[in-house]
């Protein structure tokens, strides 16, 4: 019976040895092909070149990709792929792209990509993940590598260049027209400029400029009624896009408002130019109405002393029976007379001129 179980235990410990060994020998055949595979296929990939080096935004650029044999032998099978561009580079040529056969050693194969950023690509490192697959019957072997683009771009810098207010002082009650200029002077154009002025005021608040190139400015126009006076400080905000993204200025106005004017000045005003022109009537009229009167009384003088002396005229017919002497004495008294009646009327005549005027 011990015999039996001897010669039993014998047989497990052969039958144990035997399966160790085959599996032995399946793990190092497999191990063997494949190091058998690889041996002596070596591919290499490398950015030969990108034109232009300097990459702005919205521009066209050329990437430049080197397949190297490095091997003794030659694979039959080479491919190249662009793993997940970045959203920001478009790329007209396939992502994968198939190699024909390297034929011997250091033979090399060449891949130019035609690429360009988007016009709202954003400056700074891109990077572009690539596989690089090889084989002999497949792609068995794969190497992986980055291609890194840097994309340049320009900032735009924002401020207050001037500040005004129509009116200059604008008083209590009154519509003011706030007029803010917003220059910039950073190399990048500005985009989408918006102005809000958090006033305390009724009306307009924001003001929308739109794109302000390097070196340019614009007006941000605000209108609003000023309901009460004293000084005010307004927060403002500059909001604008660049070659880098969103950005926000914050900054402060001020803005003093007086009291609302009397009207007692307006209404003094008014009763001096009344009083005035009422002045000047009555002269007007008190004066016109001499004039009349002098002009009236010269007119019935003139129109008296003709009779007179018609009168006078007739005397000396009646009487015939007075003296030569007396004759001659009232024909000398007549011609004096006369000689002052000439004066007389001469001297009307200019005075109804000058009153006339």
């Amino acid at each position: 019976m011990f015999e039996k179980l001897k010669k039993e235990a014998k047989m497990n410990i052969k039958k144990f040895f035997i399966n160790f060994v085959i599996v032995v020998a399946i793990t190092f055949v497999a191990a063997t092909s494949i190091s058998a595979l690889d041996k002596g296929y070596c591919v290499t990939a490398e950015v030969s070149d990108i034109s232009p080096s300097s990459i702005g935004i919205g521009e066209e650029f050329t990437v430049g990709v080197q397949i190297e044999n490095c091997g003794d032998e030659m694979p039959e099978y080479v491919s190249f792929e662009l793993l997940n561009p970045p959203i920001d580079i478009t790329i007209k040529e396939p992502l994968i792209i198939n190699i024909s056969k390297l034929y011997y050693g250091n033979s090399e194969r060449f891949i130019t990509y035609h690429m360009k950023t988007t016009d709202d690509a954003q400056p700074g490192t891109h990077i572009i993940k690539t596989r690089l697959s090889y084989g002999k019957t497949q792609y068995s072997i794969t190497k992986n590598y980055n291609i890194t683009i840097e994309v340049i771009g320009d900032k735009a810098e924002l401020s207050i260049a001037s500040f005004k207010t129509n009116p200059v002082l604008p008083r209590k009650g009154e519509t003011v027209e706030l007029t803010l200029r917003i220059e910039n002077t950073g190399d990048g154009t500005a985009k989408s400029v918006e102005v809000y002025v958090n006033h305390s005021f009724q009306g307009l608040k924001q003001s929308f400029i739109g794109a302000l190139d390097s070196d340019e400015d614009g007006p941000a126009v605000l209108t609003f009624i000023v309901d009460k006076s004293g000084e005010f400080e307004f927060p403002v905000t500059i909001s604008y896009k660049d070659d880098f993204g969103d950005n926000e200025i914050k900054t402060n106005v001020s803005l003093n408002v007086l009291k609302k004017k009397s009207n007692i000045g307006t209404i003094i005003l008014v009763i001096l130019i009344i009083a005035v022109f009422g002045g000047g009537i009555y002269y007007f009229i008190k004066t016109k109405k001499a004039k009349d009167k002098v002009i009236q009384q010269l007119l019935q003088g003139e129109d008296v002393n003709p009779k007179e002396s018609e009168e006078e005229d007739v005397n000396p017919k009646e009487s015939k029976g007075t003296t030569k002497k007396h004759i001659k004495k009232s024909l000398e008294g007549k011609e004096e007379r006369e000689k002052k009646e000439k004066r007389m009327r001469e001297f009307k005549r200019e005075l109804l001129e000058k009153y006339k005027k």
